[in-house]
Formats: structure tokens, C-alpha cells, sequence
């Protein structure tokens, strides 16, 4: 009976020695660079961690996030980094690739080695403001690491994926992301911006005086107008709203009534990540062969899972 006890434990020792994943240990310089076979490529799966569909699904969000606003958002995913700090291995790596643009380095990184169970976002200098540490740190530890816990890697990296994409897509980020800001000189001559401030005051009230209503009763401009919805417009039907005017110089009011067009129908692609919700991205800059030569100088958050 012993006997057979060794035997099978044996076995189960052999079987779960060929059935666990052996890895080669990477070095920052060794990861292969995805845009060296795809010029449009956001993803890094050398060891085959994730499947297809679910590199499709990362790569769908990062390139889509591009399109939107230039930020290179590119996911790492590693079977074994040996010995080295996961830190400083997702730093360099981040800069020997050069993620985001040149001179905007809006690159944001992330990071993942299986055999540590170390799982990181490095930002970009660019993108520091719209992604701080504690957001990074709140990514990771609330949409990320409870999937990869239970061994759901592909899922937590698009979890990760989706939910900067939303944090750099709401409406004060993409003010930032693509502002073109050129200094402009200063004048000595305080004078002179009065002077441009008055005339612009002053043209907006004449433009605003000549595209005024004119009243049915003393034929004068300068009517004063208020709008008010009566029905709201959905995507299937078109809405009601009526147009109330009221002349300063006779006292006179009246109103018309006007429709309101159709809302568009919602967009195609809907995109939620864990509690930031959804949102789709469209349009604006194109991938480029490589990545754009950005630097990060350290941050982002991670932790292990």
C-alpha cells in the first residue's frame, strides 16, 4: 500500500512539474517590442499569458484611446523578470521603448510578471496630472488585482486598460491631451489690451443687437429671447420647444414654437471598466510605426497579486 502512495505522488509530482508554466527570465532590453512585427501594436504577450480574443480586446481599447487623444497606452504581460524590482524593470523598460509621444510623453505602461505576481501602471511626465499616483493606485487595486487573483489575467489587464482610457477621455483630460498651446509675447503697453478687449466687448454686443428678433409691433431690434423645452427629442422622436420674446422698448411679448432634431443613436463600441463606468472613443491622431520616443520619471503605482 505504501508503495502505491509513493508511486502516485510521484506521478502527481512529475505531472504537475511539465503541466507548470516555465518561463525564460527577461531583462528590460529582451522583451521583444511588438512594433517591431506590428507597427500599430499596443500589446506584449511573448509567453501566449493571454489568448488572442483577449490581446484583441486590450489592443482594440489602447488603439482606439490613440486615436482619441495620442496617448500610448501599451500593456506588458510577462511569464518571468527573475530577481529584478518589478519598479525598476517597468521603468526601464517604459523608457527603453520611449512610450508616448516625444516632448508630450503621454505614454502610460502597463505592466505585468506572472512568476512575481507583480502587476504596475508607469505613467508618462505628460500624463502624471490626469493619472496620479492614487488614481493609478486605485486602478490596480480595486479593477485589477481582483481579477488576477482568482486567475483571471486577460480580464484584469482589459479591466486596467479600459479604466485609464475612461479617466483620459472625460472632458477636462481631453481639453488637456489636446490643447496645441504657443506662448504668445507679452506687451509692455497695458493700454493696448484694453484697447483689444473693448472692441472685442464692443462687437459682440453690435453682432449680438443685429442678429436680435425683430418686434411685430414697433418693428425695432434688441428683443430679448428665452427658450424652453416642452418635449424632450429622444433617438426615435423629435422633441418641442417654444421660443419666448419679450421687446424692451414696446413691452411687447410673443412666442414660436420650434422642433428639436432627434438625438443621435448611442455609439457602437461601449466600454465599462469595474466602477468608472463607460464610454467609447473616436477619432483624432493615427498610430505611428513605433512608439514616440516619451520618458517616464517614475510614476504610477502597482502592488502584487
Amino acid at each position: 500500500m505504501k508503495r502505491i502512495v509513493v508511486v502516485a505522488l510521484l506521478l502527481l509530482s512529475i505531472f504537475t512539474f511539465h503541466h507548470s508554466p516555465l518561463f525564460a527570465a527577461y531583462t528590460p532590453h529582451s522583451v521583444p517590442n511588438p512594433r517591431t512585427v506590428d507597427a500599430s501594436a499596443f500589446v506584449a504577450n511573448p509567453d501566449a499569458i493571454l489568448s488572442a480574443a483577449e490581446v484583441e480586446a486590450i489592443q482594440r481599447v489602447a488603439e482606439q484611446l490613440n486615436q482619441a487623444t495620442g496617448v500610448e497606452l501599451v500593456t506588458v504581460a510577462l511569464g518571468d523578470i527573475g530577481q529584478a524590482d518589478a519598479f525598476e524593470f517597468s521603468l526601464e523598460l517604459f523608457n527603453h521603448w520611449g512610450i508616448g509621444k516625444s516632448g508630450k510623453n503621454t505614454g502610460v505602461l502597463i505592466f505585468f510578471a506572472l512568476r512575481s505576481r507583480d502587476i504596475r501602471i508607469v505613467t508618462g511626465g505628460g500624463v502624471e496630472g490626469l493619472l496620479p499616483d492614487a488614481v493609478c493606485s486605485c486602478i490596480v487595486d480595486e479593477d485589477m488585482i481582483p481579477l488576477l487573483r482568482h486567475g483571471h489575467y486577460g480580464e484584469g489587464l482589459l479591466a486596467g486598460n479600459k479604466a485609464i482610457a475612461l479617466r483620459l477621455t472625460d472632458d477636462r483630460a481631453l481639453a488637456e491631451l489636446l490643447l496645441d498651446y504657443h506662448p504668445k509675447p507679452v506687451t509692455d503697453e497695458p493700454w493696448t489690451i484694453f484697447s483689444i478687449f473693448a472692441l472685442l466687448a464692443a462687437f459682440i454686443a453690435l453682432l449680438r443687437y443685429w442678429v436680435s428678433p425683430r418686434c411685430p409691433r414697433c418693428k425695432q431690434k434688441g428683443a430679448h429671447v428665452q427658450s424652453k423645452v416642452i418635449v424632450r427629442a429622444t433617438a426615435k422622436d423629435e422633441g418641442q420647444g417654444v421660443k419666448l420674446y419679450d421687446c424692451p422698448l414696446c413691452g411687447h411679448k410673443w412666442r414660436k414654437t420650434f422642433t428639436i432634431p432627434k438625438t443621435p443613436p448611442p455609439p457602437s463600441h461601449n466600454y465599462s471598466g469595474g466602477r468608472h463606468g463607460g464610454g467609447s472613443f473616436g477619432g483624432g491622431f493615427s498610430g505611428g510605426g513605433s512608439f514616440g520616443g516619451g520618458v517616464s520619471f517614475g510614476g504610477g503605482a502597482g502592488g502584487k497579486f
